[in-house]
């Protein structure tokens, strides 16, 4: 098989006919991703040489994005999909692979706002969609626009929108020693001869310009000209995730300047007044960007930093201006937004921001259980209940029916307080092989916390972390828990230390898990052992045994969300429950 780096040169130094241009183009759009080249440089390079040959921008655009978004998709995780006819409509859909996650877990954005394969190939990832999703932006607003056609003119809209006339700046080539001085007023001031002048800075490393004026104007009152931006940027970040960035957290940026080398240099507005004030702005700024998970250089603090000037060529990619003023209008105004909508809390949301319903929640168990409900299953003590639970597991892992009511197949988190790691896998394993199952699956995981000395608070965050590692180390998207028993969260001397009603304190780590998670909760408890419980379940299965009856049980269910179930019987048949 030729390598990638072939086929590229194959593609860069070749001639085609055009009914094999867009075949060629695709082939070497693949080999570019393998051979690790980013989408940008692939537009830039084999995407220009394609316009040259004849195709259109959008021809060229469609076959990039495809061919990347298929490179994506081969390192994808399958979904399992459960047989037709196991599922209703209503439950058909099964759990969409987790989008390019977190933070807090949230619902997977709309898809209709914009194609699957493209946030693939913008490298978008779970948190960034995250962010958006909290903040209502589109991520179509994160794809990166094309160097407009006088792009050698960018460094005069730069200077004409950031800085004064009469102040003055400094530039350089990348790696020279000396910067040269110039007005700002005698570089807007050029029309086409800018580009000559452009031209005369590209370099292999590029051209740098101070972020800040070095001389003020003379009608400058203060130093202010000295402390007015500060460069934001994280190249270990993908374009569209650091743009999904500064987009989300409402940066009050000035500008921001493709670097020419997969990154984004935001131009944030500080406004100081002083070095003292300049400081304490960028202390502030830079603390919010770590809070939410976006890393920013020490370095940068330095008001006097040379950063990538746009308008000229970068090893031959240009370094380029994205945009001018976006987020907020000034220091003041964001830091404000900040207090008010970075606090960790929910925010206020409006009934006009959804034009029409939304998708309804993954049904996990037909007519029974959603994500991210809160399903309790009840019945008298020593009877099966954790067989049960177990057999639901199971049922959830394969796509099989449990109580008679179909399921959607996905990952099962089982947190085991109450057995051994023997008793507990010998139990799965004589399940499985009673209902001809495998046992050995990937798609059930467990978690033993017996005799782990937890509070209940800190066993809900141990579950949320353990789910949220899953999915990013591992690729399991576990959406149902099953936690049993419920009661043994309070069997260690952490726990109970911890004053309060007891079962509210468990329904405060259920709540906990599904809002940390986002996925279903399930466990199980006597019957009326646990009232409050059963008054705040989304859903509930009661077992009553029938009078006169060996092992015999009458099933009643109540759901939130969905019809009551009409009352039937059930046998237990060792080691499971047969409807």
């Amino acid at each position: 098989m030729e390598s990638a780096r072939k086929i590229v040169n194959q593609f860069l130094k070749g001639k085609f006919e055009d009914k094999d241009l867009k075949s060629e183009l695709y082939k070497a759009a693949e080999a570019a991703m393998e051979d690790g080249w980013t989408f940008m440089d692939t537009s830039f390079q084999i995407g220009g040489l394609a316009r040259e040959r004849g195709l259109t921008d959008d021809e060229v655009e469609q076959i990039l994005r495809r061919a990347f978004s298929s490179e994506k998709r081969k390192t994808e995780r399958e979904e399992p999909k459960p047989e037709p006819s196991s599922v209703t409509a209503q439950a058909a859909a099964p759990a969409q692979a987790a989008m390019p996650p977190q933070t807090t877990i949230m619902p997977a954005l709309a898809t209709s706002m914009i194609p699957m394969e493209q946030m693939l190939a913008m490298g978008l990832d779970t948190q960034s969609l995250e962010l958006l999703q909290n903040f209502k932006i589109d991520p179509e607003a994160l794809s990166i626009p094309w160097p407009a056609a006088d792009w050698r003119k960018d460094l005069a809209k730069l200077l004409e929108a950031t800085f004064e006339e009469d102040e003055t700046i400094d530039f350089k080539i990348s790696d020279t020693p000396t910067a040269t001085s110039e007005l700002v007023s005698n570089i807007v001031g050029q029309d086409d001869s800018i580009k000559k002048i452009m031209k005369s800075l590209d370099s292999p490393e590029g051209a740098l310009i101070c972020i800040n004026a070095t001389k003020g104007g003379e009608d400058a009152s203060d130093e202010s000209w000295k402390y007015r931006y500060v460069m934001v940027d994280n190249p270990k970040m993908t374009l569209a995730k650091q743009l999904a960035y500064f987009k989300a957290l409402n940066l009050p940026c000035a500008a921001l300047i493709n670097t020419g080398a997969n990154s984004v240099q935001a131009w944030v507005k500080i406004g100081a007044d002083s070095q003292e004030q300049y400081d304490e702005r960028v202390d502030f700024l830079f603390k919010t960007l770590a809070s939410q998970g976006f890393q920013v250089d020490s370095s940068n603090r330095n008001p006097n930093m040379m950063v990538r000037m746009p308008g000229v060529l970068r090893g031959g990619k240009q370094q380029y201006l994205i945009s001018l003023e976006q987020g907020a209008k000034n220091f003041t105004e964001w830091q404000q937004w900040v207090e008010y909508s970075l606090d960790g809390k929910p925010l206020i949301e409006l009934a006009s921001d959804s034009e029409e319903a939304p998708k309804k929640d993954e049904v996990l168990i037909q007519n029974m259980l959603q994500a991210g409900e809160f399903f309790l299953f009840t019945a008298p003590p020593k009877c099966g209940k954790s067989m049960a639970l177990m057999d639901l597991g199971l049922s959830l892992c394969y796509g099989e029916e449990w109580f008679g009511n179909a399921t959607s197949m996905s990952d099962v988190l089982f947190i085991n307080f109450e057995l051994t790691k023997s008793v507990f896998l010998n139990r799965l394993y004589l399940l499985a092989n009673k209902r001809g199952l495998p046992a050995s699956t990937a798609n059930f995981g467990f978690l033993n916390l017996r005799g782990v000395a937890l509070s209940p608070l800190e066993t809900a965050q141990l579950i949320a972390k353990r789910v949220e590692g899953a999915k990013k180390m591992e690729n399991h998207n576990y959406r149902t828990i099953v936690i049993d028993p419920i009661s043994a969260v309070f069997h260690n001397p952490k726990a109970m230390r911890i004053t309060g009603v007891p079962h509210q304190i468990l329904m405060q780590m259920v709540d906990t898990i599904i809002a940390l998670t986002g996925c279903a909760v399930v466990a199980a408890c006597n019957n009326d052992e646990y009232p409050y419980l059963e008054s705040r379940a989304d859903s509930m299965l009661k077992l009553t045994p029938v009078e006169g009856g060996l092992n015999q049980f009458q099933i009643n269910g109540s759901f939130r969300e969905f019809p009551k179930l009409l009352a039937r019987d059930c046998s237990w048949i060792y080691p499971r429950f047969l409807v």
